[in-house]
Order: structure tokens, then sequence, then C-alpha cells
């Protein structure tokens, strides 16, 4: 009796296994098609990310795609229905296809796969906004490609349908089928052993799946972002406005370190036009300046709000600095090279959305990492100015990707002027690798003296005022173990900022007294969550808020403030004074 059941069990077994082997046979062009529309993204975004770098996970990856995709199909066999196995085989290519031409679309107008940065521009787009998407990235073009590609993917169902795997013999193509799932089996041991990064930076998701990771990440980022708007403050009271100045530029630069910066005394030379300007009069630089904290979000909820180390109720629940100049009766604008949305974006975003004029030169949430330059943000600025009426005051805030990691992302080919050899003592006895990225990072900032100093450029023939202020400063190595930034117990390296005004001709002409008051106060020591009061003091705006003490350009400033980071006073714990 159990040798009979054995024989059973064996011959359901190899009845499986049969209908599971006609079903791949039949359906070889099918499998094909899955794997290329599911294969083809993860090699674009590796490539971009890593270039020629990480072949080896694409071929293990590969390799284990395609096992996947044989067995899918050979699995859907046995399925008792027909019409319902060839109903799932359809949906899964169209499926495939569709998010495959997504993807196209996607990589062709913002070089970027689809993510959570662009379901959340999606669902957070009105009806005149979509009307402008459409006649600008769709338009007739796009919907006779649109339906050139629908007719393509339905043809080519058809006529995949038809291909089936007819040669070697039955017998060899079993064995090869089994070769392939247990090479795919193997394929899936190395990328999980020697490429786990990979997997937990979802770098080697299928479209399905990376696509519904970021819907999921969309929704929660969305519903961060409304709690924010409904209990956000609004309508700021302006007891004073003598604000006179047309045009008020705020860079907003990331992850710049001044003391690596040789407008700061850095040995390497990298930033010429600041030093240039500078030799000519034209900057006040400030000495001792420091960030509250040590990561964007965390230093944007205090630098564009009156939020500090002494106010510490929620940021949103304060007046901010867009409110305040909008009611100063100043056109706003935020051009941004930085996220769109997501859990590091959301702040900037509120930001963003509460101006005038609200653009990104990508769309990507804070996870998907891009290459765009900065200079991207040259054509956005000419845009604003362009469309400026007479007589109507301009703020506009100018977001850089700056000294952010990774540094070889932040700067052209051309700007490749520092290499390992280059590094100067204490560091030049690091390892080659350290030494290389630190080149990498003084390129960025060599980069980033281009288009600070191209931005200035922009407002030489106007009355304008120019700020530059990166978010936090950066440690590259500094200490011998440690590159990049973090919120939580920030480092000397990680706050220690420049702080850089630029005042154009006719600004130093009309505005003599504040441009002197600005200059006379470049050696304060100064945080930079007390900037609202700076920028207020400087365009002769009050609220209620405001607070004489607190703007470092001020007779009443208060230098012998502690600088608080975090509950550690940064001259006495952090810097040893």
């Amino acid at each position: 009796m159990l040798s009979w059941n054995k024989k059973k069990i064996k011959a359901r077994a190899l009845s499986l296994m049969a209908k599971v082997q006609r079903e791949v046979e039949s359906r070889l062009g099918i499998i094909v098609a899955l794997f290329l529309l599911n294969w083809f993204t993860i090699c674009w975004l590796n490539l971009h990310k890593y270039g020629t770098q990480q072949l080896g996970v694409l071929a293990a990856d590969g390799v284990l795609v395609l096992a996947g995709a044989f067995l899918y199909v050979g699995l859907l066999g046995l399925i008792p229905v027909g019409r319902i196995r060839r109903g799932l085989l359809a949906l899964s290519f169209s499926l495939s296809a569709l998010l495959g031409g997504l993807e196209c679309f996607a990589l062709w107008n913002y070089q970027a796969q689809i993510g959570a940065g662009i379901i959340t521009a999606v669902a957070q787009t009105n009806g005149r906004e979509a009307q402008e998407f459409f006649a600008r990235y769709v338009g007739v073009t796009g919907m006779i490609l649109a339906a050139a590609f629908a007719g393509l993917a339905y043809g080519s169902w058809r006529y995949l349908k038809s291909l089936s795997w007819s040669r070697p013999s039955g017998h060899y193509r079993s064995r090869l089928l089994l070769a392939l799932l247990l090479a795919g089996a193997g394929a899936g041991g190395i990328v999980f052993h020697y490429y786990h990064s990979f997997i937990i930076n979802n770098d080697l998701d299928i479209p399905a799946v990376r696509v519904g990771l970021s819907l999921d990440t969309a929704a929660q980022n969305m519903r961060s972002y409304e709690e924010i708007v409904t209990q956000a403050a609004v309508n700021p009271e302006l007891t004073r406005n003598d604000s006179d100045i047309p045009y008020v530029v705020f860079i907003l630069g990331e992850s710049t370190n001044r003391r690596r910066l040789h407008l700061y005394g850095y040995p390497l030379e990298n930033t010429p036009n600041l030093d240039d300007l500078d030799s000519k009069g034209e900057l006040a630089v400030y000495r001792e300046v420091i960030a509250p904290q040590g990561a964007t979000a965390a230093v944007l909820r205090e630098l564009f709000t009156f939020a500090d180390a002494e106010h510490t109720d929620t940021w949103y629940k304060y007046n901010n600095l867009i409110d305040i100049m909008k009611a100063a009766g100043y056109k706003t604008s935020w051009l941004s090279n930085q996220e769109s949305s997501g859990i590091w974006g959301n702040v900037s975003q509120f930001y963003s959305q509460r101006s005038d004029v609200s653009r990104y030169t990508q769309i990507r949430e804070s996870h998907e990492e891009s290459g765009r330059l900065d200079e991207e943000l040259f054509p956005l600025v000419d845009e604003v100015l362009a469309q400026a009426q007479p007589q109507q005051k301009q703020f506009i805030v100018l977001h850089l990707m700056g000294g952010h990691s990774l540094y070889y992302l932040r700067f052209p080919y051309i700007f490749t002027k520092f290499k390992a050899e280059d590094i100067p003592p204490p560091q030049d006895g690091l390892s080659e690798e350290k030494r290389t990225e630190i080149a990498q990072y003084e390129n960025a900032l060599f980069y980033n003296d281009f288009v600070v100093s191209s931005l200035i450029g922009k407002f030489r023939d106007k009355d304008a005022l120019v700020i530059y202020l990166p978010d936090h400063g950066e440690a590259v190595y500094d200490h011998g173990y440690r590159s990049g930034h973090v919120e939580e117990n920030p480092t000397q390296e990680m706050l220690e900022v420049p702080l850089i005004f630029w005042g154009s001709p006719e600004f130093r002409q009309k505005h003599g007294e504040k441009w002197a008051a600005i200059q006379a106060a470049v050696n304060r020591p100064y945080m930079t969550d007390d900037m609202i009061h700076t920028v207020m003091d400087i365009l002769g705006l009050e609220t209620p808020e405001y607070d004489p003490k607190k703007s470092v350009i001020n007779p009443a400033f208060d230098a012998a403030r502690p600088r608080m980071v975090q509950g550690r006073d940064f001259d006495k714990e952090i810097l040893g004074k």
C-alpha cells in the first residue's frame, strides 16, 4: 500500500512538472518579454548610479530575473482553468508593458524612474497644473507615441504568444530548464550574500514591486505633509514694513564646511570666483557662524521660522519667512535642485508650496538619489527674472545640492581639478580611497563656487542683496574615520558653515548704512536658527516675534547668547573653549 502511494505521488509530481514544462515551452516569447520589461529599468538604475563598476550584480540579478520569469510562467500552467491562466498571463504582460512605457516616459523627461517623488507630484497636481503638464510633456506628439506604444505592445503580445521552444529535443529542454532554475537559485544566493546592500536600497526591485513600495511611501509622505499644512501658522502680523530692496536672493547651500573653502583659509584654491569678489570688496564674509543642527530638514525647521533654542514648540506653528515676505509685498519664488517631497523634503516642500512660484529641476522623493547639477537652476532664475513686473519686489530662494554626498555626482567632469595626491596635510597620510573622496568633495566645492558666483552675476545690474548660506557643514574624514553628516550628535565640522553677503553696486550705493552694518558684524559669533531676525532687520520688517538681540547686524545683538546645539553649548562642549 505504501509503495503504491509513493508511485502515485511520484506520478502526480511528474505530471505537474510536465505541465510546467509544457507551459514554459509554449510561452517562450512571453517569458523573454517579461524578463526584458522587468530587468531593463534595473539596468538603467545601476548603470546610472554606479557606471560599469557593478556589472557583477547586474549579471547575477539578470539570471535571477530570467529564472524567475520562467518559474512564474511555469507555475501559471498549474492553474486548471485555462481562461484564468491566460487572463493572469495577459495581465502580467500588460502591467509590465504599461510600467515599462511609463518608465521610458519618466526616464526621457526626468532622467529618473517612477518613484515616490513622481507619484506624489501627480497626486498633488490640480486641474490647471495637469493641463500645463499635459501640454508641456505630452501634447499631440505624446498622444501619438502613446497610441503607437499601445499598438506595438498589443502586436507584440499576439506575436510572442505564437513563439515556442521546439529545439533541442524535449529531453534536453527539460535539462536546460532545470539548469536555468538552479542557476537562478545560485544567482539569488550570490545577490543576497554579496550584494545585500543593493536589496536594502531597493536597487534590484522589479518595476511592480518598486512602484508598489513608492505608492506606500508617497501616501505616508502626503499624510505627513498635510498634517504640517493644516496646523501651520498663517497670516503674520507686520508691525513695521520699511522694506525697499527690490531683489533679495537667498542661496541655500548644502553640506558645506567653511574650513574647506579657500575663501576661509583652506590651502586648495577651490573658491577662485568668491576670492575675486572678496578682493574687490563686494562680499561680507562671516567668520564665526554655525548651523543649529547637522541635517537639512532639522535646520530648515529653524532657519526660516522663529523656532530656535529658546522657542521649542512645533516649528510650523511659528510664522515663517516666506509668509512674512509675502505680507511685506514681495513676490516669493522657491527654486530647488533638491527633492520635491519625502521624509526629508517635506519641510522644504512646505516653504515651496507657500511661495508664489515653486519650481524644481527634478521630481524625486527623499530616498531617490539623482545627479542633477546645480547649474540647472540657471534657466529657472532667468525665467523668474524675465517675468518680474516693474515695481514688484522679489524674494528668491535657490536651494542647491552643493556638497551633498555622493560628492562625485555634484560636479561635471570639466570641474575635476583636485586629485588624491593634492590633499594637503594633515590628511595627506590617509588612504588613497579616502583622499580620493576628499578630492571629490573639494571638486564639488570648486563647482559650487562657479554656481554661486554665476547666480550672483545674474543680479549685478539690479538693486539686489544676495545671501549665501549652506544649511549645515560636512565631515570629510577630518578625524580619519567619518564622512558625511548626521542629525544626531553632530560634530564641529557638520555645524560650521560659511555665511556670505553680496551687495550689488546699486545696493551698496543706495543702502550704504545697511551694507556698513552687514560688514561690521562679520566677526560676531552667530547661529543660524536666528537668521529670520537678521533678514527682517536688514529689510526693515518687524512682527511681534522679531527680536533685535537675535539679529547679527543689529547694535543690540546679544553676542553672549550661548549657541546651544541639541542641549550642548557649542563653544564650551563641542569646541572646548
